[in-house]
C-alpha cells in the first residue's frame, strides 16, 4: 500500500500536551483506498526538524505529508499554503533555542516554499461538513514554518510530488480549562492577560483530520473528482 505520513509536534512551551501530537493515536492505520496513514510524533527541535523530515520522507516514500501543529488562539483549523525561510521565535524550542530577527532557515534555500496540496478545496471540504477550517497564508515563524519548509524541500530532493501542506490546529477545550482554573505556574503577573481562549473538541479535529486525509488518499488513488 501507498504510505500517507502524517506528523505532529510534541508539546512545547512547557504544556505538558498539544492536539498535534494527541491526534495521531486517532489516526495511525486508518486506510483510505490503497493508502494507508502513518503517524509520527516530531521533536520540538530546530536543530532536528530538517533531518528528521528528510529522514522520515526518505524512508516512507509518502504518496502524501500532512504535518499538525498547534495555533495558540485560532479558533478554526488552518490549511496553510506557504513556508517563508525566515525564524523569530516568540518563544524557545524544547531545547533552548529562540532565534530572532528574521535570520534564514536555511542560507542557500529559496526565500519561500508553497504548499503543494489544494488548500482552497482541502478546507472547503472540511467546512462542508459542518466544522470550521479556512486557508492560511502565513504559518508563522515557528517550527510550525519551519517543518513545513523542511518537508517541501525533503519531498522535493526526494523527487516525490505528492501533496505537501501544514495544517494548523487550536487548543482542545481541556486545556482551556486548565489554563482558566491554574493559570501560570508563577502566578498571574498580568491578571488581566485572557485565559478564556478559543478551543475546539478533539472529535471535531478527529473529524476534520478524516476529511482531509480522505480527499489526500483519493487524489494519490488517482480519484481527481
Amino acid at each position: 500500500m501507498k504510505t500517507g505520513l502524517v506528523t505532529g509536534s510534541q508539546p512545547f512551551a512547557g504544556l505538558p500536551d498539544s492536539p498535534s501530537q494527541t491526534l495521531l493515536s486517532h489516526l495511525d492505520g486508518l486506510e483510505f483506498g490503497d493508502v494507508r496513514i502513518h503517524t509520527v510524533a516530531t521533536d520540538v527541535s530546530l536543530e532536528r526538524v530538517a533531518g528528521n523530515m528528510a529522514k522520515l520522507i526518505a524512508e516512507h516514500r509518502p504518496a502524501f505529508v500532512v504535518s499538525l501543529g498547534l495555533a495558540p488562539g485560532e479558533c478554526v483549523m488552518r490549511c496553510e499554503t506557504t513556508s517563508i525561510n525566515r525564524l523569530d521565535f516568540g518563544v524557545a524550542d524544547n531545547y533552548g533555542q529562540r532565534p530572532a530577527y528574521g535570520r534564514p532557515i536555511d542560507p542557500d534555500g529559496p526565500p519561500a516554499r508553497l504548499a503543494t496540496w489544494d488548500a482552497h478545496g482541502l478546507a472547503a471540504r472540511i467546512r462542508a461538513a459542518g466544522l470550521p477550517a479556512r486557508v492560511s497564508h502565513f504559518a508563522g515563524t515557528h517550527l510550525c514554518n519551519t517543518t513545513l519548509y523542511a518537508a517541501l524541500g525533503a519531498m522535493e530532493a526526494a523527487g516525490l510530488d505528492g501533496p505537501c501542506g501544514f495544517f494548523h490546529l487550536p487548543y482542545l477545550p481541556e486545556q482551556v480549562a486548565r489554563f482558566m482554573s491554574e493559570g501560570p505556574p508563577g502566578g498571574d503577573t498580568a491578571p488581566l492577560t485572557p485565559r478564556a481562549l478559543p478551543s475546539m473538541a478533539l472529535a471535531d479535529q478527529i473529524a476534520g483530520l478524516r476529511i482531509l486525509l480522505a480527499a489526500l488518499s483519493s487524489t494519490a488513488n488517482g480519484d481527481v473528482s
